[in-house]
């Protein structure tokens, strides 16, 4: 089993090299990213329906690292444009990673990542909110 490397640690691949093309490859690395960061985005979620309004609170790094604890601080208006969009994530500056994401729009505190490929349909099969509405 080989290991992708990205910002902050390696992640085991579930595929073989010798049996898997190099674009399959790539679409399972772009699936497990985005439901990895899935699961941030639903901790996320939890983390807004608490938050006052207008004022900053600290969501968690959205990234595909499973064990990064990085906050950002974010409004929930801040946190609502990102989420209108079920590919979009929100992750700290470096977390983002070339070929599986690409950085849609930057500030000083955070990026805003849009997951490739199959990625972004898995990212909008997971989203907690199509669920919730049954949308796909």
């Amino acid at each position: 089993m080989r290991e992708v490397s990205f910002p902050g640690g390696l992640i085991p691949a579930t595929a073989k090299e010798d049996s898997v093309s190099d674009l399959s490859e790539l679409d399972l690395e772009r699936q497990r990213a985005a439901k990895n960061q899935s699961l941030f985005r639903e901790v996320n979620e939890r983390i807004e329906e608490l938050a006052p309004p207008g004022l900053p609170v600290g969501f968690i790094c959205e990234c595909l690292n499973t064990a990064c604890d990085d906050q950002l601080s974010l409004t929930v208006a801040e946190y609502e444009r990102v989420r209108s969009d079920s590919n979009r994530f929100v992750v700290v500056p470096g977390h983002e990673v070339e070929g599986v994401e690409e950085v849609v729009s930057r500030t000083d505190r955070y990026l805003v990542i849009s997951k490739l490929g199959t990625g972004g349909r898995f990212a909008e099969k997971l989203d907690p909110r199509n669920r919730a509405t049954g949308a796909s």
